[in-house]
């Protein structure tokens, strides 16, 4: 394990989940005790610097009914833990239960999330050696399944489920890595082992076929699609999807575009590369936009696809801004208007994603551009003005189509639009970006009904339709497209999961928020964003907004009006009326009618969750919740 950051001459805590749970002290091992006292142990390390409840700890413990005695179960579990850890302060007690500090450098889910954070960032950007260094980081954190050694109770069992699915996610972007780079004849032994070990993993299956392909060995590559296909029709009873059917199929029509990029193209953009040769294009090709989800999420979006793509391609240069509530599809229905404009911009399609980014301004976004259209970083100007100009050179003369993917705000994006005549903008935001000038904004909503069971039905497959439970299924997940897509997701898993056992799940309001995360994939930290936005802006309108929010978790109320908001807060009905504005631009409440505002289920989920963590709020000041 690797060193903490501690005080030079203190004690040193490692804290490990990616593997059999383990604490060390100073690089020895502490024994931990029982599976329960380590179970305890493990739900506190999955929140961190977090309040866990003692009824969510009771549940991590106790898969089966808990005993009476569970409550001082736990409570003695806490005692020898903070025994075993030495450190008093380490463990506290924080109504209503627990939270356990956790420094920096110290836990290993940690460390493993930001190398893959830095790998996935770096390939998006298309620097691959960077992308493959942070990657390979980031797996050495792994020992084992994650918490291998703890019982796996209902409460623990998606979380650790999770961890497991970002380790797939971070082998699936080192192999890209490789064959980006051209490492292809090395990855191909290390891809026969990941797929065996993960034999449900498409696109570790592509993977494998196109470094197989790219060493000349076409009948081997054909061959690993034919083993993928029968494994996943006998595991899983389903068809390989249709990203790693395209690449059979291109592979039997020998298709120019699999060949190999040369490792020279795939260098970093800040290695030196030869001069290219007179008459050679010396502009970026149009940059690949990565891929949206796959077509069953855009189930029920033709309308809106539609439109949406009119207006990319229209004669004038208006940006265009797409805007919903967390898990909508905002991304995915972009991404795939963008991919289905791109042939009418020969300059180029670039992404810019800024969710990584903690706050990025516009001259973030504007370096991140610059970076894709091929400046290094010493090239890009350090003053936003010069940039823009740099942006304007960079662009002339060319159609240019950039998405500019989950904007919080009109500053980030404003220098940009306009800069460049040859540009079309799109733009992603969970609010309307009301304050940008001459724009075209498309509202996003939930699904339909009949699009929401569609989904369902395309991701769970067709053999297992019972009509009302997959209605039911789609009513518990608000007809979001992202609950939607892990609700399928899950159930194509398991498959020994009925689909009427899967709703009764989703029904128990404790679990439904762990249920709905698979991967990145997680409707709990898509809401998070929108929450850290309000707790980290400041003014009289925020704090009210925040101090309303816990006020309806604690009470487990969905919605209100201004009348009611006045009560909770103890305060007028205008200060009330700005608190519900402000929660409705967030998208954490919907306005229904005439000074009437609503969460959905799932958001109401997700404040009762925050209220618990806050414990007892004072007043409806920010400050109160900081």
């Amino acid at each position: 394990m690797h060193r903490s950051s501690a005080p030079e001459g203190g004690s040193t805590l490692r804290f490990g989940l990616l593997g059999p749970v383990e604490v060390r002290r100073n690089g020895r091992p502490i024994p931990l005790g029982s599976p329960k006292q380590r179970a305890l142990l493990t739900a506190l390390l999955l929140e961190p610097n977090r309040v866990v409840s003692i009824d969510r700890l009771v549940m991590a413990v106790w898969d089966e009914e808990p005993p009476r005695s569970a409550v001082a179960n736990v409570r003695t579990y806490i005692n020898r833990l903070r025994g075993t850890l030495g450190e008093g302060e380490r463990l506290a007690a924080r109504p209503p239960g627990y939270v356990l500090t956790v420094h920096a450098g110290e836990l290993d889910v940690n460390e493993f999330a930001g190398a893959l954070r830095q790998g996935r960032q770096a390939l998006s950007a298309g620097r691959p050696e960077t992308a493959l260094r942070h990657l390979t980081a980031a797996l050495t954190r792994w020992r084992g399944a994650p918490a291998e050694d703890v019982p796996r109770s209902a409460a623990l069992g998606p979380r650790l489920d999770a961890l497991a699915e970002q380790r797939c996610l971070a082998l699936e972007a080192q192999a890209e890595a490789r064959l980006m780079l051209g490492e292809h004849a090395d990855a191909v032994p290390e891809l026969r082992e990941t797929v065996a070990a993960h034999p449900t993993r498409e696109r570790l299956w592509g993977s494998l076929m196109l470094a197989l392909y790219r060493t000349g060995d076409s009948a081997a590559a054909l061959s690993a699609y034919g083993q993928a296909r029968t494994f996943l029709a006998e595991e899983l009873g389903v068809e390989p999807g249709p990203e790693l059917a395209e690449l059979h199929r291109s592979m039997l029509n020998r298709d120019p575009a699999l060949r190999a990029v040369s490792p020279l193209a795939a260098r970093d953009p800040s290695h030196p590369v030869p001069p290219p040769r007179t008459g050679q294009q010396t502009g970026p090709k149009p940059a690949p936009v990565a891929a949206s989800g796959g077509l069953a999420s855009l189930l029920g979006r033709d309308p809106e696809l539609n439109q949406l793509v009119a207006a990319i391609t229209a004669g004038h240069p208006r940006p265009v801004a797409v805007h919903g509530a967390a898990g909508v599809g905002k991304s995915a229905l972009a991404l795939h208007a963008v991919r289905t404009a791109a042939p009418d911009f020969p300059g180029g399609v670039f992404h810019v994603d800024l969710r990584p980014f903690p706050r990025p301004g516009a001259y973030e976004t504007l370096a991140r551009l610059l970076g894709l259209l091929g400046l290094t970083d010493g090239e890009i100007a350090a003053d936003l003005d010069d940039a823009v100009l740099q942006l304007a050179n960079a662009t002339a003369g060319r159609r240019v189509l950039v998405l500019l993917d989950n904007v919080t705000d009109e500053g980030q994006v404003r220098p940009l639009v306009g800069a460049c005549p040859g540009c079309r903008f799109v733009i992603t935001s969970r609010t309307v970006l009301a304050a940008l000038d001459d724009v075209d904004h498309l509202p996003l909503a939930p699904l339909t009904d009949d699009a929401a069971y569609a989904l369902v039905v395309r991701l769970c497959g067709r053999d297992r339709v019972d009509p009302e439970q997959v209605r039911r299924v789609a009513r518990l997940c608000d007809n979001l497209p992202l609950a939607l897509r892990i609700a399928g997701k899950r159930l194509a898993v398991r498959r020994e999961w009925t689909l009427a056992a899967f709703a009764d799940m989703l029904a128990g309001e404790e679990h439904r928020l762990d249920l709905l995360t698979c991967g990145d994939l997680s409707v709990r930290s898509a809401l998070d964003l929108d929450y850290q936005v309000l707790r980290q802006c400041g003014g009289k309108a925020n704090g009210s907004a925040l101090g309303l929010f816990h006020r309806l978790g604690e009470r487990g109320m969905a919605g209100c009006g201004s009348a009611t908001a006045a009560g909770l807060l103890g305060c007028d009905r205008r200060t009330a009326w700005a608190a519900l504005g402000r929660l409705a631009d967030l998208r954490l409440m919907t306005s229904i009618a005439p000074d009437q505002y609503r969460m959905n289920d799932l958001t109401r989920l997700y404040a009762m969750e925050v209220a618990r963590a806050a414990g007892k709020p004072a007043d409806g000041n920010s400050a109160a919740f900081a």
